[in-house]
């Protein structure tokens, strides 16, 4: 449950625009400002080069650059994951009224971009911090609330994550690949942080906040189906300084090596991330399909009962396809009004009409473009049309019906 995050977008989006760039810049801003934080946070642990080192790793992550161009709340949730950590270990050198109140402050902000992420955050900040007591306690505690209200609040919204499995050997086998988006500089991070940890109390809370959240979601994620790679996107930060920490034990020129490898290695997963279906998505293909296809007295319909995104194909075709498109002859209220999220459709599609053509659009492979379909709209459509042709991309499959004889 991210409302506050799309609240904040409503706000935001009545300045600046729907235009991709003005949607994707929240995200840039907060990947950028992160970045910033680790190489703060490795100057304050490790010294001037540790920060340079810790800045040039988080960069080379695919996932930093995926989520940077993402209008999702997993940039900002970062951001002040980031923040908190440095805040805490403010609080670890000189523990201060002020310090406190900036950690509860930037963990609030955590939980409320992202309420899960927030609470793993703070549980990986307990396990290591020790000797602070009520220094940290108190502002944990007030900071967590957020958090979890939202999360009590969305308890019974199981239906947009009913798709996670139950975690097992293969899904700890795939963390490189699924956490930093590429699997090699997954493992190279995640070793060279290991190698970075110190038995001093700013390096344990490191070590705890880059450590335990993807740890702990795997382990409860073999038992409930609750892991996903981007929830632990909160552990990047610390992981980089970690492992810039680790880089340096092995001198300034093998470090520079290292770096300038893991740069070369994540280049061509950077490019393959900025092409058009470089988040395993490409939903402006729809302009290419219909668009040329497209006769006066065709429609377009929906499936409306899918598990997990049933509002997603209606907001592909209203973004990326054009005037003039097929209407969306079976909508009597649009997407995200009357306090509902998906559009209302007139009953049993009874205001289908006649078409002599039907273009169903989905988010998913399915075998039947009918299925998720209301029963009495999937029988008005499957007696009377039948599938011509069909066009399938990643996270986007069209089918071109007709009417039968």
């Amino acid at each position: 449950m991210v409302t506050p995050y799309y609240a904040a977008m409503k706000l935001w989006t009545t300045v600046a625009g729907t235009g991709t760039p003005a949607l994707r810049l929240p995200s840039a801003l907060a990947i950028a400002g992160t970045a910033i934080l680790v190489a703060v946070i490795g100057r304050r642990t490790g010294g001037e080069r540790t920060g340079l080192a810790g800045g040039l790793l988080f960069a080379a992550i695919p996932a930093v650059s995926r989520y940077a161009q993402e209008a999702r709340p997993y940039a900002i949730a970062m951001f002040f994951a980031a923040l908190a950590l440095w805040c805490l270990l403010r609080i670890i050198a000189r523990p201060a009224v002020g310090g406190a109140a900036g950690y509860a402050a930037a963990v609030a902000a955590t939980g409320l971009a992202h309420p899960l992420g927030g609470l793993l955050m703070v549980a990986g900040h307990a396990l290591v911090v020790r000797r602070l007591r009520w220094w940290w306690a108190v502002p944990a505690a007030v900071g967590s609330v957020p958090a979890v209200l939202l999360a009590v609040a969305g308890a019974g919204q199981s239906g947009q994550v009913s798709w996670i499995p139950v975690a097992d050997l293969n899904t700890w086998q795939g963390l490189p690949q699924t956490v930093f988006g590429s699997a090699a500089i997954g493992g190279m991070v995640i070793v060279l942080a290991v190698l970075g940890v110190r038995w001093d109390p700013a390096f344990r809370v490191l070590a705890g906040a880059a450590f335990v959240p993807p740890v702990l979601l795997l382990m409860t994620g073999m038992v409930y189906p609750i892991w996903v790679a981007r929830y632990v996107l909160v552990a990047l930060a610390p992981m980089a300084v970690l492992a810039a920490s680790g880089l340096l034990r092995a001198g300034r020129v093998r470090a520079g090596a290292v770096v300038a490898l893991a740069l070369l290695v994540s280049f061509p997963v950077q490019l393959e991330l900025r092409e058009p279906a470089g988040h395993a998505e490409d939903s402006t293909k729809i302009a290419q399909v219909i668009g040329p296809r497209y006769r006066p007295g065709d429609v377009a319909v929906f499936p409306d009962t899918h598990p997990s995104i049933p509002w997603a194909p209606r907001d592909i075709y209203q973004r990326y396809l054009p005037a003039p498109r097929p209407p969306d002859v079976l909508a009597t209220r649009p997407q995200r009004a009357d306090g509902r999220l998906l559009a209302r459709e007139c009953p049993a599609a009874a205001c289908l009409g006649d078409p002599p053509r039907i273009w169903v659009i989905r988010v998913d492979d399915a075998s039947d473009p009918l299925r998720n379909m209301a029963p009495g709209k999937r029988q008005r459509i499957s007696r009377d049309y039948r599938a011509v042709s069909s066009w399938k991309y990643p996270l986007l499959s069209i089918t071109l019906l007709e009417r039968r004889g």
